[in-house]
């Protein structure tokens, strides 16, 4: 009972910063709080979404509250964008929910697969980031931890061009998932 608790808590917290574009810096260090980061990331979105991750296998990317707010992002304008750089790829994504669902605007979501990495201070990273101002940076992937904001337009452009700069590279690959 105490988790579901303290999850309500963060949960709220975490989607008033994002509604409110607060600059204030949140960490994360669950699987459960990813998840919740991941949804008010694209719940608030109003733009592009850009993702960088290893397979989007996991809970995180496939349970029906996140599928549905990138549904809703994509489905509320047409402009809408998102792009997605997988360095685990495997034919099993097509198989996943997220997958599934994000098959259907073919010209709103782009993904390709990369053989590389991103570091942060010497590790492996991933991370999100939409509209120039908000991000998640997940800096332990295995123990999903993780620190972000929803409106610090210079780490999130700073990351954006890190996403441009790998995404436009001879180094990824389309995925096709039609």
């Amino acid at each position: 009972m105490a988790g579901n608790v303290l999850t309500s808590v963060y949960a709220d917290e975490i989607f008033k910063l994002a509604e409110n574009k607060e600059n204030k810096v949140f960490y994360n260090s669950s699987a459960e709080h990813a998840s919740i980061v991941h949804q008010a990331l694209a719940k608030y979105a109003n733009n592009y979404i850009y993702i960088f991750s290893s397979s989007m296998s996991s809970d995180v990317s496939n349970n029906p509250e996140y599928c549905y707010a990138i549904k809703n992002f994509l489905e509320t304008d047409r402009a809408h964008v998102i792009k997605i750089i997988l360095t685990d790829y495997t034919d099993d994504f097509s198989h996943t929910e997220i997958a599934k669902l994000l098959s259907r605007y073919p010209s709103q979501v782009s993904i390709k697969k990369y053989d590389g990495r991103v570091l942060y201070k010497g590790e492996p990273a991933h991370f999100t980031v939409s509209d120039d101002c908000a991000f998640r940076l997940e800096t332990d992937i295995k123990e999903r931890m993780a620190f972000g904001n929803f409106n610090s337009p210079v780490q999130a452009i700073e990351l954006r061009n890190l996403f441009d700069k790998i995404f436009s590279s001879s180094l990824v690959k389309d995925v096709c998932l039609n």
